[in-house]
């Protein structure tokens, strides 16, 4: 399985082009803010495992995009953080029924600059095996733009192809 994903994400590097960015951790999330871009990402299905929103900083010269047909996220800008945050953390709750809980964390550019923030969903491990579902990579390309590549989880992947979805 590791070797799997490992082969995946050099795919997905030497497709995408640009610079792999990291994400850490938000231990709290009253540090957010300022104004923001708020990204709502979801493929419109009412269960929908593929569903993140994103704060993009307000005027950091990076643009948060996914790499998705723009009928799969809506983009409101200007939104203070305070506001953002709420509007991000309720979205993802009410996207799939086994939702437990949220995880925020940072999107940093390459010195360690905060670009924004990914708000992602936590499943109950009952309903898929484990709680985090979602690989997300974050690639910086010319122009500023941070393309977002987002995959299940091969075995929940797996799970939903074979047709097998008792849940």
């Amino acid at each position: 399985m590791a070797v799997f994903w490992m082969g995946l994400l050099s795919i997905a590097c030497s497709c995408a082009g640009g610079k792999a960015l990291r994400t850490e951790r938000v231990q709290d999330v009253r540090e957010i803010n300022g104004f923001y871009t708020l990204i709502l990402y979801t493929e419109g299905q009412y269960d929908s495992l593929r569903t993140l929103a994103f704060l993009n900083t307000e005027g950091s010269g990076y643009f948060i995009e996914p790499y998705a047909p723009s009928f799969d996220y809506s983009v409101w800008t200007n939104v203070n953080g305070g506001s953002a945050i709420l509007f991000a953390l309720d979205f993802v709750s009410r996207q799939n029924p086994n939702y437990m809980q949220s995880e925020v964390n940072k999107i940093l550019d390459p010195v360690g600059k905060i670009i924004g923030y990914e708000i992602r969903p936590l499943y109950y491990p009952l309903a898929y095996g484990f709680s985090d579902v979602l690989f997300t990579s974050y690639f910086l390309e010319p122009g500023g733009i941070v393309r977002v590549y987002i995959h299940l989880d091969s075995t929940v992947e797996n799970h939903f192809t074979t047709g097998n979805r008792n849940r």
